[in-house]
């Protein structure tokens, strides 16, 4: 019988257990129905513990699964190392010259990023020559891709400079 069903079964034995308006007599089958009340009773605290019981070993499994994703993390994060630790010592070896090493090839690429030495003389030259499309409103700060693209093009903004870099990748 289900959760549900057992309380509807509830509802209707105790409404039969009322006494008769007219007469206030007790109903005859008074004992059969605090038997089957019983019962209920004792098979509705069984799904009730046996919910409960599920509910534990989620929150059991819910806990013991945190701690897993923890020491996945943990394990993450030191492989992870060790292969950004690898990638220098390359790196370093190969002195920016692209080498094929038989199983993988070290390959480098040109980047270039935004050095923003003075953010504050930065953004006020920004509002002066109306190029709110590189700052950040309400606090001002400089979107580095646009005033990238105003340097490259020409303009000088003073506390920015374009400085060369290199990647170096592994595949």
């Amino acid at each position: 019988m289900k959760l549900y069903e057992i309380n509807s079964e509830l509802i209707a034995l105790l409404d039969r257990l009322e006494p008769d308006p007219e007469t206030g007599e007790v109903p005859a089958e008074y004992e059969e129905i605090i038997a089957e009340i019983n019962t209920l009773s004792m098979q509705r605290e069984e799904i009730l513990q046996y919910l409960a019981k599920l509910a534990l070993n989620y929150r059991a499994e819910t806990a013991a699964l945190k701690a897993e994703e923890a020491r996945l993390k943990e394990r993450r994060d030191i492989i992870s190392s060790k292969e950004e630790r690898l990638i220098r010592i390359l790196d370093r070896e190969c002195n920016g010259v692209t080498t094929d090493l038989g199983v993988a090839t070290l390959s480098y690429r040109k980047t270039s990023r935004l050095d923003v030495r003075d953010e504050a003389s930065a953004v006020a030259w920004l509002k002066s020559h109306n190029c709110t499309s590189a700052i950040k409103i309400p606090e001002p700060t400089v979107y580095k891709t646009e005033v990238k693209k105003l340097i490259s093009a020409g303009q000088e903004i003073p506390g920015c400079a374009i400085v060369e870099d290199r990647s170096c990748s592994l595949k």
